[in-house]
């Protein structure tokens, strides 16, 4: 089934350093590819038994947002669809991926954000080079990006990491260093280096960017679908917080806060604001460094988003007698009624690459 749907998809399988070719992607030892998590995601959800109804979108602060939990609270098949710098052009590729493949299971989506997330870094080689993700976006886009992604290095996404079938996290580097002995205060110190506070405390907003773009027509897309996406703006840790805040980051969180009031006046999604652990009953202890959650402190999060926003997880019921799922089309991808939604016009921006890409993340 599954090398049935990469042959429907026109892609390659990943070069995988592995004699268990056999298995489940996620049971692999090794998988490279220079679409990296992208592609690894992609491979995993294909491979799932049931389509997901609730996907996660984000950086890797949504990691560890627990499909497992969604599910139990929720009786909706999940998965984790958040990237390592994960950003909006994510999230439509994927989005627009599923919606074509499954056009009568549109899924929920829980998209954790923060104010870096609408600003614009390179885009992540995956969604040049693999065609289940690239046809969302314009021909010239991706002829644009193209000699760029094809010399990127293949990556081994399982190197220090292990994920479930479904896309969650279950050990990185963050776990190993704890194994090790390194201390949630040890951490802290080491993440609020003058360097990231200088960064929290620029003033720096998003102003017309592709992630903007991409945001935008993303909900856009789930709407004419029928979906009703949750946004949730991720917490920090209490210490790093306090001095975020004590350096100007509030500047970031204002323009946010008000960026998603004027959307919402001609979109339907529903803000959470869980940028302080209180709103959710989540644990100062249940933190990697300032901003990476654990997996518990995460599933406290989901059990607050799925009881302040039911209306989120309310999914259109697929129609009665399965069909053959169609091959992607390229986008824009037509919602239930017809109507189209393309993906913005290509228009090159500039990209800074010069601060880690997960900044704040």
């Amino acid at each position: 089934m599954v090398l049935g749907a990469v042959c429907l998809f026109g892609i390659a399988l990943p070069v995988v350093a592995s004699k268990e070719g056999v298995n489940p992607t996620w049971k692999l030892h090794s998988y490279f590819s220079r679409g990296w998590d992208r592609s690894f995601k992609c491979d995993l959800a294909q491979e799932m038994p049931k389509v997901p109804r609730v996907v996660v979108f984000g950086g890797s602060r949504g990691l560890r947002m627990d499909p497992a939990t969604i599910k139990r609270y929720t009786g909706l098949t999940a998965f984790n669809f958040a990237f390592h710098n994960g950003r909006p052009e994510d999230a439509w590729a994927v989005t627009d991926w599923l919606i074509d493949t499954h056009p009568d299971k549109p899924p929920a989506v829980i998209w954790c954000i923060q104010p870096t997330t609408l600003t614009d870094v390179p885009m992540a080689p995956g969604l040049i080079v693999d065609k289940r993700l690239s046809q969302a976006f314009p021909k010239a886009l991706i002829n644009a990006q193209m000699a760029w992604a094809m010399r990127q290095p293949k990556r081994n996404v399982l190197s220090g990491r292990r994920f479930g079938f479904d896309g969650m996290l279950w050990w990185n580097n963050y776990d190993r260093k704890r194994k090790e002995g390194i201390t949630l205060q040890q951490s802290l110190a080491y993440y609020l280096d003058a360097n990231m506070l200088s960064k929290a405390g620029n003033g720096k907003i998003p102003h017309d960017t592709r992630a903007m773009a991409y945001f935008t027509r993303t909900i856009r897309l789930l709407n004419a679908n029928h979906i009703k996406p949750l946004i949730v703006i991720m917490p920090y840790h209490p210490q790093a917080l306090s001095a975020f805040m004590s350096v100007g980051w509030d500047v970031k969180q204002r323009w946010l806060r008000s960026y998603l009031a004027k959307l919402q006046e001609h979109l339907s999604f529903k803000v959470l604001n869980c940028l302080q652990i209180s709103t959710f009953g989540g644990s100062p202890d249940g933190f990697y460094d300032g901003a990476h959650l654990t997996a518990e402190n995460a599933r406290c999060l989901i059990r607050y988003c799925i009881r302040m926003a039911p209306s989120c997880f309310r999914v259109p019921r697929p129609s009665p007698s399965p069909s053959p799922s169609p091959s992607p089309s390229p986008s824009p991808s037509p919602g239930p009624s017809g109507s189209p939604v393309p993906a913005p016009a290509y228009t090159p921006v500039p990209e800074d690459a010069s601060a880690p890409a997960d900044f704040l993340e």
